[in-house]
C-alpha cells in the first residue's frame, strides 16, 4: 500500500493531496474509510442513550421550560451560564418534552455532527485514512465521558468552531457569505461561553495559511490567497461575529434583562472564577497538575511525541493546524480559571487528530523502514517492522473492547428497566445519591399537586424537572446561596420568595457538600445552622414526613393527608 494514499503530502490547500490523490480516492480502501468511521461512531454513540440526565442538564431544561412560559433569564430565573445554552435548551425542551433521555439524544446527534465536521477538518491534512482514524479515536473518547458532560456548552461550541473553520476554508463566489456565517457561528459560540474568543485567531488565520513554509529554512508563514482577499474574508468574519453577538445582546436588552444579567455575569461570576486563584496558593502548579489529570498523561505525551515527529520529519505543514486547534481549545479551557472535567471537551477532537497524525506517521515510517530492509535483502527485518507496527495497532484494542462491552451492558440494563437503572446508576459522582433522590421524586409525584409548590434545599435539581415543578424563587440551585462568592442579598431575596410562595413541600439534602464550588465544607442540612432565617422558617412552619438515604422531606404544617 502506498503511504501517500493514506496520508498525502500537503504543500498547500490546492495541492496538499499529492499526485496520487485521484487514484487514492478511487481505490476501494480509500472509499471504505468514511463508512468504517461512520459505523464505529454509530456503535459508540448508541450506548449514550442510557446516560443519566445530569444536574446541569436538568437546570438547563428547567430554564428552557421557563423561557417557553415567558420567564426571562437572570431576572426571573437565575443561572451563571451565558444565555446561549439556555436558548438551545428551550428548543430541546420544546422538541422532546419532559424526559430523562432528551439530553442524551441531543448528545448522540452532537457526536454525529462533530464526527462529520472533524472528518472534513482533518482530511486535507492527513487524508481519508487519517480523518477516519481521528473520528474513531474521538468517538472512543466521547463515549467514555461521564453523564454531567453530555450536551454541555462546550459540545455546542465545538460544532460552531469546526463548522466555521470549514466555511472559512471554502473559496469561490460564496466566499463572503460563508465567512459571514462562520463569524455568526463564532458569535453564538461566544454566548455559549465567552471563552470562544480563544478560537478567533485560529479561525482568522489557519484556513488560509500556507503552512509549508514552516518546513523550510528560514521558517515563515504565508497566505494561500492575496492579502486583499484575506482582509475581505476577515471583514466578513468580523461582521458575522458582531451580528451574532449583537442579536442576542439586543434580545437581552429588549426583554429588560440587562441589569440582572450584568450583575450575574460581570459581578458574581468573575468573583466565583477569581476565587479559584485566590484560594489556591499553588495555582500555577495546579494548572499543570489538573491539566495532566483532566486530559490524561498519555494524551499529553502523544502531543509531545507528535510535535517532535513533525519537527524531525519537517512535516509541520500537516501538524501545525491540528496543534493550533488544540492549543486554542486548551487556552479557552484555561481562560475560565477553573478546571472542571467538561471544560476540556473542546480539546478532544484535536487530540484525536494528533493521535491520527502519530499513527499515520508510524505507518509511513514502517513503510520506509520495510522498503529499505527489502532493498538490502533483509526480508526478516522487514517482517519484524510490520510485526511491531501490528502490535502498536493492537495495543489499545482490548481495552476499547472491554469498555464498549461495559457500555452495551449498561444499555441493556437501561432498556430492561430504565427507572431501576437510573436509581443504581453505575458511574454516579460522589456527592450524588441517586437512589434516595429518585425515592423523593416518587414520593412527591404521589403526594404533591402541581399547585402545591416544592422547594429543594439540596443538590438535586432533577427533582424540580422530573416532578414538573418550577422553583418558588429565581434560584434553581442552592449552591449559589451557600457559596462564599454569592452576594449576601441573595439570602434575603430567597427568604422573601419563600415567605411569599410558602411551598407545601421542602426537601433538605444531606451528604452533598461540594467545597470545590462553594468553598464551604458543609452539606445542605449542616449549612442550615449558619442560615438561621431559613432554618427557623422550616422548623417553625414545616414537619418532616419522609426520610430517605440522603435527604428529608418536610410538609407544611396543617396540610396532612395525600393530595
Amino acid at each position: 500500500m502506498n503511504p501517500e494514499s493514506i496520508s498525502p503530502p500537503r504543500p498547500g490547500l490546492s495541492e496538499m493531496a499529492g499526485p496520487s490523490r485521484e487514484a487514492a480516492r478511487n481505490s476501494l480502501l480509500n472509499r471504505a474509510w468514511p463508512a468504517l468511521a461512520a459505523a464505529f461512531v454509530a456503535i459508540r454513540a448508541l450506548p449514550l442513550l442510557s446516560v443519566l440526565l445530569g444536574q446541569d442538564q436538568a437546570i438547563y431544561l428547567l430554564f428552557g421550560e421557563a423561557l417557553l412560559k415567558g420567564k426571562q433569564p437572570y431576572r426571573d430565573i437565575l443561572e451563571s451560564k451565558p444565555p446561549g445554552i439556555l436558548i438551545l435548551y428551550a428548543g430541546i425542551a420544546k422538541l422532546f418534552g419532559r424526559s430523562m433521555w432528551s439530553a442524551a439524544v441531543v448528545d448522540i446527534l452532537l457526536l454525529l455532527v462533530i464526527s462529520y465536521l472533524l472528518f472534513h477538518f482533518v482530511e486535507p491534512y492527513l487524508g481519508r485514512a487519517g480523518a477516519a482514524i481521528a473520528v474513531m479515536v474521538h468517538a472512543s473518547m466521547y463515549g467514555e465521558m461521564t453523564y454531567f458532560w453530555i450536551a454541555q456548552a462546550e459540545t455546542f461550541q465545538l460544532v460552531c468552531v469546526l463548522a466555521g473553520f470549514l466555511l472559512l476554508r471554502r473559496s469561490g463566489r460564496w466566499s463572503s457569505p460563508s465567512c459571514f456565517a462562520a463569524g455568526f457561528l463564532l458569535g453564538y459560540a461566544f454566548w455559549l461561553k465567552y471563552n470562544a474568543v480563544a478560537f478567533l485567531p485560529f479561525l482568522v488565520f489557519f484556513p488560509d495559511l500556507d503552512t509549508s513554509g514552516l518546513d523550510r529554512q528560514p521558517r515563515r508563514f504565508s497566505l494561500l490567497i492575496a492579502w486583499r482577499s484575506w482582509l475581505g474574508k476577515a471583514a466578513a468574519l468580523t461582521a458575522g461575529l458582531a451580528t451574532g453577538i449583537g442579536i442576542v445582546l439586543a434580545w437581552i436588552v429588549f426583554k429588560g434583562n440587562w441589569p440582572a444579567m450584568w450583575d450575574m455575569q460581570f459581578h458574581v461570576v468573575p468573583r466565583y472564577a477569581v476565587m479559584a486563584v485566590q484560594r489556591n496558593p499553588h495555582y500555577l502548579l495546579a494548572i499543570f497538575a489538573r491539566t495532566n489529570y483532566r486530559l490524561g498523561v498519555v494524551n499529553l505525551w502523544a502531543v509531545l511525541a507528535a510535535l517532535l515527529l513533525a519537527w524531525v520529519r519537517r512535516d509541520l505543514r500537516r501538524f501545525a493546524p491540528l496543534f493550533a486547534g488544540g492549543a486554542s481549545a486548551y487556552l479557552g479551557a484555561v481562560m475560565q480559571l477553573r478546571f472542571y472535567d467538561y471544560y476540556f471537551q473542546t480539546c478532544f477532537p484535536f487530540l484525536a487528530a494528533i493521535w491520527a497524525y502519530l499513527l499515520i506517521g508510524f505507518y509511513e515510517g514502517a513503510c520506509a523502514w520495510a522498503r529499505s530492509f527489502r532493498q538490502q535483502g533483509w526480508r526478516l527485518a522487514a517482517v519484524l517492522v510490520w510485526m511491531v507496527f501490528a502490535n502498536v495497532i493492537f495495543w489499545p484494542l482490548p481495552e476499547e473492547f472491554d469498555r464498549l462491552t461495559e457500555r452495551y451492558e449498561e444499555l441493556h440494563e437501561w432498556s430492561m428497566n430504565s427507572e431501576s437503572f437510573y436509581r443504581n446508576y453505575p458511574r454516579q459522582v460522589g456527592f450524588e445519591h441517586l437512589h434516595g433522590e429518585f425515592s423523593v421524586i416518587d414520593y412527591l409525584q404521589k403526594n404533591a399537586k402541581p399547585s402545591d409548590g416544592i422547594f429543594v434545599w439540596a443538590a438535586m435539581c432533577r427533582i424540580y424537572y422530573l416532578t414538573g415543578h418550577q422553583p418558588p424563587t429565581r434560584f434553581v440551585s442552592h449552591y449559589g446561596i451557600m457559596s462564599l462568592w454569592s452576594p449576601p442579598s441573595w439570602r434575603d431575596e430567597l427568604m422573601r420568595g419563600l415567605e411569599t410562595s410558602r411551598p407545601r413541600f421542602i426537601v433538605v439534602g444531606r451528604d452533598d457538600k461540594l467545597p470545590t464550588m462553594t468553598y464551604v465544607n458543609l452539606d445542605s442540612e449542616q449549612y442550615l445552622a449558619t442560615f438561621p432565617q431559613l432554618q427557623t422558617f422550616i422548623t417553625g412552619n414545616y414537619s418532616p414526613v419522609a426520610s430517605f438515604e440522603n435527604c428529608v422531606v418536610y410538609r407544611r404544617d396543617g396540610d396532612a393527608g395525600t393530595s
